[in-house]
């Protein structure tokens, strides 16, 4: 017969797979919403950037972020959107940062979202400037946006700190011990 502690091991790992199929399942049709919204709203295919991996430095430390998309206006970078599972109001200071980090200076835009709801976001300040998919901003409200903004670098102190909030959201894991099969779960 098992060990009570086994058996509590392996229900509780069972219970943790189907969060993580749950949860892939909802990135997947966050994704999914993503690509239809921004179809209606204007943007053409060349606009966007699918899974966009970027480098970040911090000091000796080279690490890899990534962002869902990347909308491009004439060229630049005007809007981030993370699509993310869970609490939107926890990704928010994430998508801010990555939108600090992305480029030479901040994404105007930045839009964390999940299936039923996204968050608009001011990528210098971290203002929430909409809420819901209606805020997501057309192709020409996004050319208006920056048009009128001047795209500054952030200071190097604060690039340092926007970088060190990048990583610690991508590097946030949760992690179950071994199982009672000898093998790690990563979540």
């Amino acid at each position: 017969m098992e060990d009570e502690f086994i058996v509590r091991e392996k229900k509780i790992l069972s219970l943790l797979e189907h969060e993580i199929a749950d949860g892939e399942e909802m990135t997947t049709a966050v994704r999914h919403n993503a690509e239809l919204l921004l179809a209606e709203k204007g943007y053409a295919p060349d606009d966007m950037q699918k899974g966009v991996r970027f480098d970040v430095i911090l000091g000796q430390e080279h690490a890899r972020a990534q962002m869902d998309f990347v909308v491009l206006i004439e060229g630049r970078a005007a809007m981030v959107i993370k699509c993310a599972a869970g609490s939107l109001s926890s990704r928010e200071r994430h998508v801010v940062a990555a939108a600090r980090v992305f480029g030479s200076s901040p994404v105007p835009i930045a839009v964390v979202m999940d299936p039923m709801d996204a968050v608009v976001l001011d990528g210098m300040s971290g203002r929430v400037v909409g809420e819901g998919y209606g805020a997501i901003p057309t192709r020409d409200q996004l050319r208006s946006m920056i048009a009128e903004r001047e795209y500054k670098p952030l200071a190097p102190e604060k690039l340092e700190r926007e970088k060190r909030v990048l990583l610690a959201f991508d590097a946030i894991q949760c992690c179950v011990p071994k199982g009672a099969d000898g093998k790690g779960v990563h979540i």
